[in-house]
């Protein structure tokens, strides 16, 4: 082979190389947007899960101060039944 076939096959592979490049690139870029999205959609999903669980333990804890006594008979009972299933 002569130098001009050498240099056009090692100008081709240094083509290839960085046409390579470009689409991994590419395709990690694309991740990335889509592990941002994930992690969006995930912040947005916990903010959501916490605004209601906390709305239920403020219904809970009116509920108890509303009904005292109901309240704890309830706690005792649930307490008792369970002490009764977790000693078998």
């Amino acid at each position: 082979m002569n130098k001009t076939g050498a240099t056009d096959v090692g100008t081709k592979i240094d083509e290839k190389i960085d046409s390579l490049k470009d689409t991994v690139k590419g395709y990690v870029d694309q991740g990335a947007q889509k592990v941002d999205e994930l992690k969006t959609k995930i912040v947005e999903a916990k903010d959501e899960a916490i605004t209601r669980g906390n709305n239920l333990l403020d219904r809970a804890a009116e509920m108890v101060r509303a009904h005292p006594l109901r309240s704890v008979g309830i706690a005792f009972g649930a307490g008792y039944l369970l002490m009764r299933l977790f000693r078998r």
